[in-house]
């Protein structure tokens, strides 16, 4: 980070000197051009003179006296028709320009580069040529050039091991982070502490404890249901170990048969238990499996499903179902609502008395869409009912044989989609009736497009 802070600061600073020295020239050169002017004007002042005195077109006192002009200035004297009359000490013998100017002009003579000024005189037939040698211009651009690189030079040496002292305590904490996680146990997800650390590196100190605590909640969501697992499995594979060995010792072929129909209930159930536990996993906060309200599915389309697949358990005790409304529309994706209306149905199946009766009703409203299974089974007591959604709760007194997760998935898929439940006594005095309530948005019937 220090190495690129730096090599961007030489970068900037490397366009800044050439700024500054294309500015150097342009001015400079452009100050040079105006002295040269005004050399020429007082030069063509004082040769006017001694022509207006002497009526010569050789001014005498400039011809004896005339010393070479500062700063390697030289200039020549010359008539408007081109003929030279006079050249400063050091000046060229060669005319610095042809015509009468006024104006600049550029040239090669005697292997030196010149900067040339004409200048008319209006009183007399006169023209001067002052000129410049370029070399000494670029000298004192060197010079000017010079004094202004070294303190640039030295400003960004300076810059420099400021930006590499900044950057280092700015990354400090950083790195102080980065060697306490380093040394962290594989379990230990507690959050890093950013009350040390730069507004510039803070948000990456909340977003590492944003992406430690999801972690935790993944890893505690994963203990959780291991823990959930071993805990209601240890009692049917017991069992199933059991029926295993009475199958095993059996004598005649009635108690084989009957040892042989009890382990495949016992693993009927077990099958079934842990179908509960994976779907109420994948149902945790956290997971990868999730439902998108704004979808809509047809409940035939799932209800179908759910009564196909829960045919031979009715069959089994002769439940009757009674399906109306499946013509709406349920906010939520197939798989989420097979699991809610599955849940529910299979325990209404498992509750209910033999030739029992459920029902599946769907309504539409104007901003949620109802659903509400009944069944005259034994129902919930009110007491217990506010306990009903609690992992492998069963009512006391049941013996359905459930394995308590059932309402538990119902609730987290209600909580999915935004919506409320309520478990309520049928108007015959017995069963439970599940009203569950799923808002959508009124557009999404508007223009019903089913999944």
């Amino acid at each position: 980070m220090a190495f690129a802070a730096a090599g961007a600061a030489c970068c900037v600073f490397l366009i800044l000197g050439v700024l500054v020295y294309r500015a150097v020239a342009s001015s400079s050169a452009l100050q040079f051009d105006e002295m040269l002017q005004q050399q020429a004007a007082l030069a063509l002042r004082y040769a006017d003179h001694e022509y207006d005195e002497g009526e010569t077109l050789v001014p005498g006192s400039v011809v004896g006296g005339a010393k070479a002009m500062p700063l390697e200035v030289v200039y020549q004297i010359a008539t408007r028709s081109g003929q030279l009359l006079y050249c400063s000490p050091g000046a060229p013998r060669t005319a610095l320009a042809s015509g009468e100017g006024p104006g600049y002009s550029n040239l090669i003579l005697d292997g030196r580069d010149w900067r040339v000024y004409s200048l008319r005189s209006n009183a007399t037939p006169l023209v001067i040529h002052i000129a410049e040698p370029l070399e000494h211009r670029d000298a004192l651009l060197s010079r000017m050039l010079r004094a202004v690189a070294l303190p640039l030079l030295f400003a960004l040496v300076l810059l420099t091991v400021l930006i590499g002292i900044v950057t280092e305590r700015a990354f400090r904490p950083v790195r102080r982070i980065a060697a306490e996680l380093a040394g962290r146990g594989a379990n230990d997800l507690s959050a890093v502490n950013t009350a040390e650390m730069p507004v510039e590196t803070h948000a990456l100190g909340v977003a590492l404890n944003g992406l430690l605590s999801r972690h935790a909640q993944v890893l505690a969501r994963e203990r959780r249901f291991t823990a959930d697992a071993a805990h209601e499995l240890r009692t049917p594979l017991a069992a199933l170990r059991a029926q295993a060995q009475v199958a095993a010792r059996a004598t005649t072929p009635v108690e084989t048969r009957n040892a042989l129909e009890k382990l495949q209930a016992n693993i009927q159930r077990t099958t079934h238990l842990m179908s509960q536990l994976l779907s109420l996993a994948r149902l945790e906060p956290g997971s990868s499996f999730h439902s998108d309200s704004a979808q809509l599915t047809e409940a035939r389309r799932v209800v179908d499903l759910v009564l196909e697949d829960l045919a031979q358990a009715a069959r089994e005790k002769h439940v009757r179902f009674t399906v109306s409304g499946c013509e709406q529309l349920l906010p939520g994706s197939p798989e989420v609502l097979y699991l809610l209306i599955r849940n529910l149905l299979e325990n209404s199946v498992r509750h209910v008395s033999e030739r029992g009766r459920v029902a599946l009703d769907v309504n539409r409203r104007a901003r949620s869409v109802v659903l509400k299974i009944s069944d005259d089974g034994p129902g919930i007591p009110i007491e217990e009912r506010s306990r009903a959604f609690e992992r492998f709760y069963r009512v006391p007194g049941s013996a359905s044989g459930g394995s308590g997760l059932g309402l538990s998935i119902v609730g987290r898929v209600v909580e999915l989609l935004a919506g409320e439940i309520e478990l309520s006594t049928a108007v015959t005095g017995t069963g439970l009736v599940v009203t569950i309530t799923l808002p959508v948005v009124s557009a999404q019937f508007d223009g019903r497009t089913a999944a």
